[in-house]
């Protein structure tokens, strides 16, 4: 729809203006930490310790990414799973976990159910019934990757306040969580594996092993904690289930060679877990295993899986090899467009962790595959071939991942609503429309939703809305709806907060009206696209008692806290929305041409 000039902007505050005033709203609180949808990085477990991962980290942050959380890799105790700290690696756990702490960033600690042979807390394992049994009753020892062992009997409650005595050896340091790698299917090579309680299956054991690493670490730490493990993941064309449902907040899907092959291998995982109804995951940016030439993955795939990453749950990045964006190039390139898109990421956290809270509360995933849902016998037909790896990240944005090292993608956009380019808001897309696009590098095929107000929280410098000092506010971006009688709406729901609402309908052809509620820390930004109007012209209203005042403003540098400012530009329509006197009261805005 084109709108004509003049426009015409009608602002309302408190005092004889009250029933313009939007009152906070009262959400149920998020039921997980916003940390769950950070940029996470790691080491392998070859290269780990103390002072690599605190380097590490800062490093990160001395090249401007942000960090949210550290996985400490396997290795870092005297013996697997014994949970006490190798002193020749970490010669002090506190001060290191303290030094995370004190960046903002958390940490979680690799860890199994897997207790190795020489591992010093074995033998008392084996000698009191501790672990799984034979179908003779007799010890069952495992070949893993890190050697042979023994798996904890989560059915003998003996056995497992053991086991909560030996985590406390590492909880005590305060750690935020673990990531429990998948060790539980081993439990298959057991044709009838012994419990106290008897035979104990795959499921039963997966349930009971990533459920009390995750109940009791919160029981221990409280519910700010996450564990980090799989959704589901597959051994060719075969696909388990692994973690219970509850404790989804920050899966990952497995481990992936870094090659397009790999990518590909990983977004099979996506469609299964998502599929499967798990909420939130991600995947090792790059890959995890080792590849070819001295990086052990190319420039092309680290950047295109990294942009998958930032439109994804998790964002997270380690494995073996090289994995640190300012390592692909000298031109840092790689560092720039990697920096950007975790920007980006961190700019998704309210819709991630409303989209996030929604799905474990529905018993949904957040991420929802374009592909039809493929069974056992589909995949064998196919290969697991899916038509397409394209999907929806909540319910506004559509993703469109590139697996191969080409510029090109073939997008079809659900029908119903235009879709507008992410990094282009001038470019719109036809619903039920299929579109082969050329995507530079530096960009990624993702598109949201005509008429979607989409919440995004301001990180850093943010164009015709200001400067850094808003960062932490939240950004309000809604490409005008079509002339209808439907109210657009979108909820925010804050982890420590009442949540916030933003709705917007036509009040007729000429005049729409835009309500955003607030709290008492609130600055929104309103930025509505497709809005023609006259050159910039800056509009404040402050207020001087009970007296609302319209006075000019001249640019965004004579803004201060305390009223309520409207920025008009070119197609493209700014208000800065601060809650007057702090009271906690959004604001009703009502635009007309």
């Amino acid at each position: 729809m084109s709108l004509i000039l003049p426009l015409v902007v009608f602002i309302t505050v408190t005092g004889a203006y009250s029933e313009y005033v939007v009152p906070p709203t009262r959400l149920r609180p998020a039921p997980y930490p916003e940390w769950a949808h950070y940029h996470w990085v790691w080491l392998s477990n070859d290269r780990a310790s103390q002072a690599s991962m605190t380097q590490y980290a800062q490093q990160y942050l001395d090249h401007g990414i942000k960090v949210g959380a550290v996985d400490i890799d396997s290795g870092w105790s005297t013996g697997f799973n014994n949970f006490i700290f190798d002193a020749e690696k970490y010669p002090n756990a506190t001060t290191m976990v303290d030094f995370f702490h004190s960046k903002d960033i958390k940490i979680i600690l690799w860890a199994t159910s897997m207790i190795d042979t020489d591992s010093t807390n074995y033998d008392e394992a084996n000698s009191k019934g501790y672990l799984i049994r034979d179908v003779l009753g007799k010890e069952a020892v495992f070949s893993w990757w890190h050697g042979k062992g023994g798996l904890l009997d989560y059915t003998n409650p003996d056995a497992v306040d053991w086991w909560h005595h030996q985590m406390d050896k590492a909880l005590v340091y305060g750690i935020d969580g673990w990531k429990c790698d998948g060790t539980d299917p081993y439990i298959l090579e057991l044709i009838l594996p012994l419990g106290k309680r008897g035979i104990v299956t795959r499921k039963q054991y997966s349930d009971a092993y990533y459920g009390d690493f995750f109940n009791y670490t919160r029981k221990q730490r409280g519910n700010e904690t996450l564990i980090m493990s799989r959704p589901a993941d597959g051994f060719g064309p075969i696909f388990l289930d692994f973690s219970p449902h509850y404790v989804m907040y920050s899966g990952w899907v497995g481990d992936d060679d870094p090659t397009f092959d790999g990518l590909e291998s990983a977004l099979k995982s996506y469609l299964q877990s998502a599929w499967a109804n798990f909420a939130n995951f991600g995947s090792d940016i790059g890959g995890y295993r080792s590849g070819s030439g001295s990086l052990g993955r190319t420039k092309e795939l680290f950047i295109r899986w990294a942009q998958l990453g930032a439109f994804s749950p998790l964002m997270e990045n380690g494995g073996n090899m090289e994995h640190r964006p300012w390592k692909f190039d000298t031109t840092n390139q790689t560092l720039d467009i990697y920096r950007k898109f975790v920007d980006v990421h961190y700019q998704l956290v309210p819709y991630l962790l409303t989209t996030g809270s929604h799905a474990m509360e529905t018993g949904t995933s957040s991420i929802t595959p374009l592909a039809m849902h493929e069974n056992f016998i589909d995949k064998i037909i196919d290969d697991f071939k899916p038509p397409t790896y394209n999907y929806l990240l909540g319910e506004n944005v559509l993703v469109a991942p590139i697996i191969s090292n080409t510029s090109t993608v073939q997008v079809t956009f659900p029908s119903g609503s235009s879709w507008i380019y992410w990094w282009n808001h001038t470019i719109l897309y036809t619903g039920g429309s299929t579109y082969t696009l050329s995507i530079p590098l530096d960009e990624f095929s993702v598109f949201f939703k005509k008429g979607s107000f989409l919440p995004l929280r301001v990180t850093e410098d943010t164009p015709g809305l200001g400067e850094a000092g808003f960062a932490g506010h939240m950004r309000w971006l809604l490409h005008l709806p079509p002339f209808s009688n439907i109210t657009s709406s979108t909820i925010i729901r804050e982890r420590n907060g009442s949540g916030i609402i933003a709705s917007c309908w036509w009040k007729n052809p000429k005049c729409l009206m835009i309500n955003v509620s607030a709290h008492s820390t609130l600055l929104s930004l309103l930025e509505v696209v497709g809005w023609v109007s006259e050159p910039h012209m800056v509009l404040g209203v402050s207020r001087s008692g009970s007296t609302a005042l319209m006075t000019p403003v001249h640019s965004l540098e004579e803004l201060s806290v305390g009223g309520t400012y409207l920025i008009r530009q070119i197609k493209t329509f700014y208000a800065i929305l601060v809650s007057l006197d702090k009271l906690g009261l959004g604001h009703s805005i009502t635009m007309c041409a």
